[in-house]
């Protein structure tokens, strides 16, 4: 075979093989999704008949209002010596309508270096001790915010913030 030929043999091959590439890619990432679905065909388009737009956007709104849980933290605090108060600023929100209790621990070793009681609605914390003495040094810790119903008090959920806090001396 010329050196001609082995040329013109080797281009149309990767030209195949970047036509079936492109193929593949294709196929992969526009595939849609083949479930058989069945609508109703009793169903009618729109909102029942008698119900006010406005209540239910009201009672919508409610709903998401009651499953979020508003918080405001320093992700990265400052003490002084293991022993000192530190700016943790936490802050339960005047719109959150919850109460909230904080809890923090170390990453590493799970350990809880601070609790707080329930903080109301419209709240904060500006600076606190810590339940335990730390060293000097960095630690990576999540504070954990359970809210519960104003009124009766119940659990509601739990969310949570990355922090890292700094003890100087």
């Amino acid at each position: 075979m010329s050196k001609r030929k082995k040329r013109l043999l080797a281009i149309a091959g990767i030209i195949l093989l970047l036509l079936v590439t492109v193929l593949i890619c294709y196929f992969l990432f526009t595939k849609k999704d083949n479930r058989n679905l069945e609508y109703d065909d009793n169903a009618t388009t729109g909102i029942l008949p008698g119900v006010d737009i406005d209540q239910r956007r009201k009672e919508l709104q409610n709903m998401l209002d009651k499953s979020m849980i508003a918080f405001s933290i320093n992700t990265s605090p400052v003490f002084l010596n293991g022993t000192a108060k530190g700016n943790l600023l936490i802050e339960n929100p005047g719109n959150n309508a919850k109460l909230l209790r904080v809890s923090i621990t170390i990453d590493d070793t799970d350990d809880e270096i601070y609790a707080s009681k329930y903080l109301k609605p419209g709240t904060y914390i500006e600076s606190v001790k810590l339940d335990k003495v730390l060293e000097k040094g960095t630690y990576n810790a999540t504070a954990f915010f359970s809210a519960y119903d104003e009124t009766s008090g119940e659990y509601i959920g739990q969310t949570g913030a990355q922090i890292t806090i700094t003890v100087q001396n």
